[in-house]
């Protein structure tokens, strides 16, 4: 299966319509995919999410789907179902259960430097993952790694500033 009908196979499993699908991509223009029936989002701020993202491919856990969300300064992981009833209150980060998320065509990703015309582009693309969900506990585990991560480095920096 490539990459666009994978992309294409999830979307519409998850209530996106088909055609339009087709019809939008083929313009570079992203679709609404609903959240909520068979995944959730969490929603972490752009450095933070990039940060995290990076931990998890250097942990070699596997991830699922990612977008970039330039207008909202953000990094947008595919999560399993229940996950926001369940994430903890962490800053930088907020977890969704319901409501749409934009998808822009399987080719808009960093990998090329492409991207939809509302700006958004895939971090993890469909073409890279085997699943659409990032496990939510190796999520939170890397969130809460790279904030403490952060921290250590910020005051080990005002150490040496002193």
């Amino acid at each position: 299966m490539n990459d666009e009908t994978s992309a294409l196979s999830w979307a519409v499993a998850a209530g996106a319509a088909g055609e339009e699908v087709i019809d939008r991509w083929r313009w570079n223009r992203a679709i609404e995919v609903p959240i909520g029936g068979l995944w959730e989002a969490v929603r972490l701020t752009r450095d933070l999410g990039e940060a995290t993202l990076h931990r998890l491919r250097r942990a070699k856990e596997p991830v699922g789907l990612v977008l970039e969300v330039p207008l909202r300064g953000a990094v947008e992981f595919l999560v399993p179902r229940g996950t926001a009833a369940s994430w903890p209150t962490i800053g930088g980060t907020v977890a969704v259960a319901d409501g749409t998320m934009r998808w822009p065509a399987p080719g808009a990703s960093a990998a090329n430097g492409r991207r939809a015309i509302c700006g958004r582009r895939w971090l993890v693309a469909p073409a890279a993952v085997a699943s659409v969900v990032t496990d939510a506990d190796a999520l939170c585990e890397a969130v809460a790694a790279t904030i403490a991560h952060e921290r250590f480095a910020r005051s080990r920096a005002g150490d040496h500033s002193a």
